[in-house]
């Protein structure tokens, strides 16, 4: 009698396991792919700090010309496959930039560009920016 009992209730249970499932596994990767595409727009903000100090160390030497700026911010974003960021400098002619004076590289890639899921997740801002600001090296 007490097994036919734990047999009933085993096959009353039986499909619970299957409905949880249904309603969990949707959740679950929904949560998992959100957190591989933040980790993605981390390591991308990571790289584009990088090619903006390499940009600048490049900016900030007395014989500096844009063109050399951006090709050697380019060589960095080619490890990412980062293609047509926005490269600014500050001044924007850097032969006018003094000795001593600040120097600015500014470079903006935006977020559906580098997205693995371009639009699905709704993020705050549009595009990931990194700046770095140093001084432009004495000729002497």
């Amino acid at each position: 009698m007490r097994n036919f009992v734990v047999r009933r209730c085993f096959l009353c249970r039986r499909g619970s396991s299957a409905v949880e499932f249904a309603v969990i596994a949707p959740l679950m990767i929904l949560f998992t792919f959100g957190l591989v595409e933040v980790g993605r727009l981390m390591l991308v903000k990571q790289t584009l700090t990088h090619a903006s100090r390499e940009g600048a160390r490049v900016a900030v030497r007395p014989n500096a010309d844009i063109a050399d700026v951006r090709q050697r911010i380019l060589d960095e974003l080619l490890t990412l496959e980062i293609e047509d960021p926005v490269i600014e400098t500050e001044p924007a002619s850097l032969e006018l930039a003094e000795p001593g004076a600040d120097v600015t590289v500014r470079v903006r890639v935006g977020i559906n560009s580098v997205s693995w899921v371009p639009g699905y997740f709704n993020f705050a801002v549009d595009e990931i920016v990194a700046e770095t600001c140093m001084l432009r090296e004495y000729t002497q």
